[in-house]
């Protein structure tokens, strides 16, 4: 696989979780005052994970280095670790686990 398309495809991902944190906030925002202070610390966490994915997936982009495969490998176990994340808060979210 090439740096560019597996950035893409990163990309792609980070995006998604992008959309899935903006709805868990609208979804947040319908609960009630006390339910919404416990999810919003997690969507804020969140939100920072994503952001830091996506500014490693820029850095591989930008600097596109030939031997790119430590950074790979980071890059899995970093988007593995956050997409477990964000779907696990999604679907707590969904079934009305709200605060564990």
């Amino acid at each position: 696989m090439k740096v560019t398309d597996y950035c893409k495809a990163m990309k792609a991902e980070v995006n998604a979780w992008k959309e899935k944190l903006e709805a868990m906030r609208n979804a947040a925002d319908s609960y009630a005052s006390a339910d919404k202070e416990k999810l919003l610390p997690l969507i804020g966490q969140l939100d920072q994970e994503v952001t830091a994915a996506q500014l490693r997936v820029e850095q591989l982009e930008n600097e596109c280095p030939s031997d790119w495969s430590p950074m790979k490998n980071e890059l899995d176990d970093l988007f593995g670790t956050v997409g477990s994340s964000v779907d696990r808060a999604w679907k707590d979210l969904e079934g009305g686990n709200v605060g564990g």
